[in-house]
């Protein structure tokens, strides 16, 4: 099952500040959500997009998010932008059709600057032209960044959905599935929580060592995943401890 996601990235950005307004050890990722999203929507989008990156891409605007990147975002990643802000328009174009065409990982920037891009075909039903891989997203075939459990009426712990990177699209999956190499044995899946962040759970697999994170929006419907997911990076950064590697960064790049 495919369900839109209806927050704008005002909402998320909104959602950020707020929880940067009372937060201790995650304000600056907080802070750098809030700005990066605020900046993700001023980008305005033409309007003759085709889904065809190598068509679109000379019409999108990378210079405003850059920009954050580099005023805002950690050490490494601002330095990268601020490198990126001064090259040349056919790099900076190849970058991004790398990136498009499923050659290139961890690329913090170059997803960034398509999520507009991504969100406005969904929103306009253009069909993009990318490789849709197994346990991708079934719009535009982003890698999922995050799980979540959600309300159903005959299901006592929720259905479990997962959110693209790319086009924030969420999409029903099966419980016990790895979003990464799908696998299905759950004794090759196991999980792991901690009593300081009751609604999260990192979501382990033994055949790929790749995780994805997980909040439980049965608990409390309040969060907005991708955003709340900062509050936990002590989580991540356990995950990473014990050899795991996240399927795609959160938005602190971890």
């Amino acid at each position: 099952m495919i369900v839109a996601n209806s927050l704008t990235f005002e909402q998320r950005g909104a959602r950020a500040a707020l929880l940067a307004s009372s937060a201790d050890a995650a304000l600056e990722p907080l802070v750098f959500a809030s700005a990066l999203c605020e900046a993700q929507a001023r980008v305005a989008m033409p309007r003759n997009l085709t889904g065809r990156l190598q068509e679109d891409v000379q019409t999108l605007s990378l210079t405003p998010i850059l920009r954050i990147a580099a005023e805002h975002g950690p050490e490494l990643l601002a330095i990268e932008a601020e490198k990126r802000l001064h090259e040349g328009p056919d790099i900076a174009r190849t970058r991004l059709l790398v990136y498009w065409s499923g050659d290139a990982r961890d690329d913090f920037l170059s997803r960034a600057l398509l999520q507009p891009y991504a969100e406005t075909l969904r929103a306009r039903n253009l069909t993009p032209d990318r490789v849709h891989a197994q346990g991708h997203c079934p719009f535009c075939g982003g890698a999922a960044w995050i799980s979540m459990r959600k309300s159903a009426p005959e299901a006592e712990s929720g259905f479990r959905h997962l959110s693209c990177c790319l086009c924030a699209l969420d999409w029903r999956v099966n419980r016990i599935v790895c979003p990464s190499c799908a696998e299905e044995d759950p004794m090759k899946l196991p999980v792991f929580q901690s009593d300081a962040y009751p609604n999260v759970r990192i979501e382990t697999c033994e055949t790929c060592r790749r995780y994805i994170k997980s909040i439980d929006l049965t608990l409390d419907a309040r969060p907005v995943p991708i955003i709340d997911d900062l509050l936990s990076l002590s989580l991540d950064l356990w995950a990473v401890d014990e050899g795991y590697t996240r399927i795609e960064q959160g938005l602190a790049g971890i």
